[in-house]
C-alpha cells in the first residue's frame, strides 16, 4: 500500500469568468486565501498574481432610439469570459463618462432632450475610464433629431 502525502489535500479550479473585473492593461489580478479546515486556526493571503485577460475585440452592436428611450444592444466579440460591462455615454459632442457596469449585452436609457449620443461598451475594469484596448463597442456619435 502505497501512502501518498497529498491524499487529503482538495483541489479547488475558480472558472475564469468569475475572476472578476479587469485592469486598465486588461490583466486579471487574483489573490486568494488559503484557511485551515477547522477555518478559525490558521489562514494565509497568497500574493497577488497578475495574468492576462485574453485578447478583446470590437464586436457587432446597435443604438435605437425609440420615443425618449434608447436602446443599445452589443455582441461581445472575442471575450468569451467577460461577464461584466462597463457603460459610458455622451450627448452632444461631449465625452462619453461612465454610467454603469452590467451583466447584461443591451442598456436602455432616457433621451434628455438632445441632439446626438455616443456609447462606448469595454470590458468592465478595475478603474472604469475609456481605454481603446478594452473596447467592445463604440457607437459613434448618431443623431437622435
Amino acid at each position: 500500500m502505497s501512502n501518498t502525502p497529498d491524499k487529503n489535500i482538495k483541489n479547488v479550479v475558480v472558472k475564469k469568468e468569475l475572476l472578476g473585473k479587469v485592469t486598465g492593461s486588461n490583466q486579471l489580478v487574483v489573490r486568494f486565501r488559503l484557511v485551515s479546515e477547522d477555518k478559525n486556526r490558521k489562514s494565509a493571503y497568497s500574493q497577488i498574481f497578475v495574468t492576462e485577460s485574453g485578447q478583446v475585440s470590437i464586436g457587432a452592436g446597435t443604438i435605437l432610439p425609440v420615443g425618449n428611450i434608447i436602446f443599445v444592444n452589443w455582441a461581445s466579440g472575442q471575450v468569451s469570459t467577460q461577464i461584466l460591462y462597463d457603460i459610458f455615454v455622451g450627448f452632444d459632442s461631449l465625452p462619453p463618462t461612465y454610467k454603469e457596469t452590467t451583466a447584461s449585452r443591451n442598456y436602455q436609457f432616457l433621451k434628455t432632450g438632445t441632439t446626438s449620443v455616443r456609447v462606448v461598451i469595454q470590458a468592465s475594469s478595475i478603474n472604469p475610464a475609456i481605454n481603446s484596448s478594452l473596447k467592445i463597442y463604440d457607437s459613434g456619435t448618431v443623431s437622435l433629431v
